[in-house]
């Protein structure tokens, strides 16, 4: 039988100690006596740990241009140490033994996809505390950056929105990514651009801070000085979506007109268009509900521009240890290449 196997016993120990969410019993763990914030200062400090311990081990040396197979291999190593089992000895279990039970308590395309997740922000950790820190009077450096952190933020509640089988809520997320990265290569191209987008982002918040400040009948003259002094530091129109472009404006589609700009396919934009239907009140999205299956291409390019937008990070920051930074860009190209493996292999594609 099933529960006699071996290899099913320490599958099943695996994914245990690999689920952040390890219920006694069925029970709910007791958490109204742990201190959050010291639980992801301690998971910080081991996102660290793991990555110094990456970089210190590693006897790569010389020309690391020519050693991409190398490093390729040894991050390989390192994140195939955090999967909850090898692929190959997943498959084989769960084709092993047909049963229904297996497939309801083990969700490996889930699974894989939060692990995914953590590996992306230990990267971000890493260099955020190496680096970025260091670095951030640099407006592009913290421009990205922005980018970046509110981009893990996303890719946070997408992995809550996983576990609480929201899919039509993960395709909304997607066409997030998708125009944040656009206007994110947009402002790379153009980067006199950036301050004026920085202009524009508090102009937006000090005018619905005007607007609240209307419904509450509370008084908001000294709000409005504020917003007027920044208004008049741009030309007539930059108070306008998108007049933090001035080119842009007045023009229609204006975000097909910076997409032109970015390196983002085609592709991209179906699964955009897609996600719009999912996303807008309209006879689709009220009568059609996604699935795991459905969300696979979104998670898809969610991977792919995450790793694009790292790649712009490791262009502007300047690493101590050339070592380091293709250390680094290595280990989030394999773990979004075990992701995607994992679903293509879970769903024959």
């Amino acid at each position: 039988m099933l529960v006699d196997s071996e290899d099913f016993k320490k599958f099943g120990e695996q994914i245990k100690n690999f689920s952040q969410h390890n219920y006694e019993k069925g029970i709910l763990p007791d958490l109204s006596n742990i201190n959050m914030g010291a639980l992801q200062k301690q998971q910080k400090n081991s996102y660290l740990a793991d990555i110094k311990r990456l970089i210190s081990n590693c006897k790569i040396s010389g020309n690391f241009d020519q050693c991409e197979s190398q490093l390729e291999e040894y991050t390989k190593k390192y994140i195939d140490e955090k999967f909850p089992v090898s692929l190959d000895t997943m498959f084989n279990i769960l084709h092993s033994y047909q049963m229904e039970e297996t497939m309801s308590i083990i969700d490996i395309p889930l699974q894989s996809f939060l692990l995914y997740a953590e590996l992306i922000k230990q990267v971000y950790f890493y260099i955020q505390e190496t680096y970025i820190k260091k670095q951030f009077e640099n407006i592009e450096i913290a421009f990205i950056h922005e980018f970046i952190e509110y981009s893990l933020e996303l890719l946070t509640s997408i992995g809550s929105l996983l576990l609480g089988k929201n899919y039509n809520s993960v395709i909304s997320i997607y066409r997030t990514f998708y125009e944040n990265y656009i206007v994110f290569s947009y402002l790379q191209n153009h980067s006199e651009l950036q301050l004026r987008f920085v202009d524009h982002a508090k102009l937006d918040g000090l005018s619905l801070r005007i607007e609240l400040s209307k419904l509450r009948k509370e008084d908001y003259t000294e709000i409005q000085n504020q917003y007027n002094q920044l208004l008049a530091k741009y030309e007539k129109g930059f108070e306008q979506d998108y007049g933090w472009a001035p080119a842009l404006i007045g023009k229609n589609k204006k975000l097909k007109i910076m997409f032109s700009e970015s390196d983002l396919g085609e592709t991209f934009t179906y699964f955009y268009n897609l996600a719009c239907e999912y996303t807008h009140a309209t006879a689709f999205s009220l009568t059609n509900r996604a699935d795991f299956e459905n969300t696979i291409g979104f998670l898809f390019g969610i991977s792919e521009i995450l790793s694009k937008e790292f790649q712009a990070l490791f262009q502007v920051l300047q690493f101590s240890n050339n070592k380091e930074k293709h250390l680094l860009r290595h280990w989030i190209n394999v773990a979004s290449k075990n992701f995607t493996d994992v679903i293509k292999k879970w769903y024959n594609l």
